[in-house]
């Protein structure tokens, strides 16, 4: 087989600790089994080295694409499926195949492009869809696309909405299409109000009906439809009610939705103990004791969950980690409780999950105890992209330690603590403000592992709030970020500030606290008469050198006051709607707003003119088809013989394939005989040009 599939030799035989049952040698499974596209796969031993992405197309399925390889393009989307043992269901979510280490996918269904339709059974609906509405141009991206858009699907328990579209698409790039077309191929799959397709149509002036989609003459409908029986008229608006992933027509696609393999449903969960090149180990425990005897073992070993910082370490910046220890199994860093002081949020949650229980406790608990929860959750719409959110923790956000993490600033800001455990199960508790020390150096020692978050509840006349500026909007690192609050408290008939904290991140190795702003602030009646000094001070608290990391130094210390003046209006206007203060100057109401962007809408206007056959005609290019299963349209085939003459090229193809072929336009015939003529050259077997011809005219 390929390289990098050869087992690894083994360097040495596995330390563990002893006296315990748990560690016994038959406790530890190297048996790593996974389904791709329905098909079951034993892993080797040997492959901890190796990524998702480098395993599938080594294994021929490279519809899945190589692009940034940091998770940031969305090139390599693939779906995977996991069963919830606490829940008893299935989990369908999509990810970075770039980044994920294979052995992390243990026990889990991976479905790639190639998986869910082909040209050969039927394109699914999906496909079809991003195909006709001509979404796939050069054809790299599209892969990536259809394979978020079918995730939603299969997550869904309804139809989305455009928003939820288009937030999954957006740690997708694509550099032709300008996204429009895209964002239209997928709307058709979008929750729709029922009612205005049901109701009896509008009519214009001239008696055409009106589609409630475009707002024009409606093209669907004739006027035999408009005007005959109710089941007419329901039959041509069937085209326009809401659909999912099952109920479109996918007209040549007969194949069923791929199921969660009840294999691995039924399969007890084992402990994993397995190697990789070059000597590196990879543990998976299943229990806290577990992952706290393997870090008394290896002290130095590299705790691994969506690997989305690790990833881009080690094939970026060269680095090396001889151990790695999954904590996806541990339940005890899973937790998500609602507790009398605040939320307890497990160090290894994902960010998605995080996303989720945080909307639940703010529509249980209404804004009073949680602005906290509100902050924390508008900045992560904007944290990363959608496969990033489905696999980074919160605790990994958290000891990575970047000076530009979004979440950061906002635990220190609350007043979160952090609850850390060492390998003799002692428990300590550090607050946020005290655990950043230097540049990606926390206050955690080789033998300890972060435990949980507490999120403390917020009280009356608190208010929390985030920011952000990137270059752009989405799937985006910040150049400024930061996290403010303030408590107002009632001292002799005034409103006056009782707590603070301002907190900014990227303008520093650690974020850093306005300490200076801050005492000036405490005491003071929140007015614009104050706003002067607070913003000298703020200049002497976030000072930036003219040579500071990241440049753009100008602007981001305006950025630093920006945040802190709408921090002032946003509270100002807060008290005045409860009547407390004075109302804002209307010019200054957009600054509290928080973004929101509206439902992407375009229009592409063009002239019909036709130029011979196809040129000018807004029609499908055929190489679409083709490029969203990925569906190979030649290889390099290997002699056991130099210089040899060429006997056939086509003979050897398939229906399918010369089917395909055959629908090629005639300039496509026209470039592949060109390329068949320079191969033939190459071969010096010109002689074989007529054979060549016939071949090609023989398609059917």
């Amino acid at each position: 087989g390929p390289e990098s599939l050869r087992p690894a030799v083994a360097t040495g035989e596995v330390i563990l600790p002893m006296g315990s049952p748990t560690n016994a040698a038959a406790d530890w499974s190297d048996e790593a089994l996974i389904y791709v596209n329905g098909v079951r796969r034993l892993l080797p031993d040997g492959l901890a080295h190796l990524t998702l992405l480098r395993y599938l197309r080594d294994i021929g399925l490279r519809g899945t694409k190589l692009g940034c390889g940091e998770g940031g393009c969305g090139a390599c989307t693939v779906m995977v499926s996991c069963y919830d043992q606490s829940t008893k269901k299935s989990q369908h979510f999509a990810i970075n195949a770039c980044l994920a280490p294979l052995y992390s996918l243990e026990g889990m269904h991976i479905i790639t492009v190639e998986g869910i339709g082909n040209c050969r059974r039927g394109l699914h609906p999906v496909q079809e869809r991003l195909a006709e509405a001509h979404g796939s141009q050069c054809g790299f991206c599209t892969p990536g696309f259809v394979m978020s858009m079918y995730a939603l699907l299969r997550s869904s328990k309804q139809p989305p909405t455009k928003e939820q579209i288009e937030d999954s698409l957006a740690g997708n790039l694509c550099r032709c299409t300008g996204y429009r077309p895209i964002i239209d191929a997928f709307g058709v799959f979008a929750k729709t109000d029922d009612s205005l397709y049901t109701a009896s149509p509008s009519e214009s002036a001239n008696g055409k009906a009106i589609c409630p989609s475009t707002g024009k003459p409606c093209l669907c409908r004739n006027e035999t439809d408009v005007n005959g029986n109710e089941s007419s008229l329901l039959s041509s608006v069937k085209t326009y009610l809401p659909s999912s992933y099952n109920e479109i027509d996918g007209n040549a696609y007969n194949e069923k939705e791929l199921i969660f393999p009840p294999e691995l449903q039924l399969r007890k969960i084992m402990p994993l103990r397995l190697n990789g090149f070059n000597g590196v180990r990879w543990y998976r425990p299943l229990k806290l004791d577990q992952l706290l005897q393997l870090k008394s073992c290896y002290p130095e070993a590299k705790l691994i969950i969506g690997n989305s910082e690790v990833g881009v370490e080690t094939e970026f910046k060269n680095a090396q980690y001889g151990v790695m220890i999954s904590v996806t199994h541990v339940p005890e860093l899973h937790t998500l409780k609602v507790e009398e002081d605040g939320l307890r949020i497990g160090s290894a949650v994902r960010l998605a999950q995080l996303q989720d229980f945080l909307k639940k406790v703010i529509a249980e608990r209404g804004s009073l105890q949680t602005s906290s929860c509100q902050a924390i959750l508008r900045q992560l719409k904007w944290f990363a992209g959608t496969q990033i959110r489905n696999v980074a923790s919160v605790g990994g956000n958290i000891c990575t330690a970047s000076p530009i993490s979004d979440l950061n600033p906002l635990w220190m800001s609350t007043g979160a603590t952090f609850q850390i455990i060492d390998v003799n199960n002692n428990v300590r508790t550090t607050v946020a403000k005290d655990f950043f020390l230097g540049y990606r150096k926390v206050d955690l020692k080789d033998d300890e592992v972060l435990l949980s978050v507490i999120l403390p509840w917020t009280r009356p006349f608190e208010y929390v709030k985030e920011f952000k500026q990137a270059h752009r909007r989405q799937d985006d690192i910040a150049l400024v970020n930061a996290g403010m609050r303030v408590h107002i408290t009632e001292a002799e008939g005034n409103w006056i500030v009782s707590d603070v904290s301002i907190v900014y991140g990227g303008v520093a190795a650690v974020p850093l606290t306005a300490g200076k702003t801050e005492s000036f602030l405490v005491g003071k009646k929140l007015d614009y008469g104050l706003l002067d000094e607070a913003f000298n001070l703020l200049k002497e608290d976030i000072p930036l050198a003219e040579n500071a990391p990241g440049g753009m130094v100008e602007f981001r210390s305006s950025l630093t006051l920006s945040f802190f003046f709408k921090f002032f209006l946003y509270v100002t206007h807060e008290m005045n709607t409860k009547g407390l203060s004075e109302g804002l100057d209307v010019a200054n109401m957009s600054a509290i707003q928080s973004y929101t962007r509206p439902v992407t809408t375009g229009t592409q206007g063009y002239e019909l003119v036709r130029q011979g056959t196809a040129v000018g005609q807004p029609m499908v290019h055929l190489s679409a088809m083709l490029q969203l299963p990925n569906f190979p349209l030649g290889s390099l085939v290997s002699s056991s013989q130099k210089m040899c003459p060429v006997l056939t090229i086509l003979g050897q193809l398939d229906s399918s394939k010369k089917r395909i072929l055959g629908q090629l336009s005639m300039m496509g015939r026209f470039l592949h005989l060109m390329s068949l003529l320079v191969l033939a050259r190459s071969l010096e077997s010109l002689w074989q040009t007529p054979m060549i011809m016939q071949k090609l005219l023989q398609i059917k």
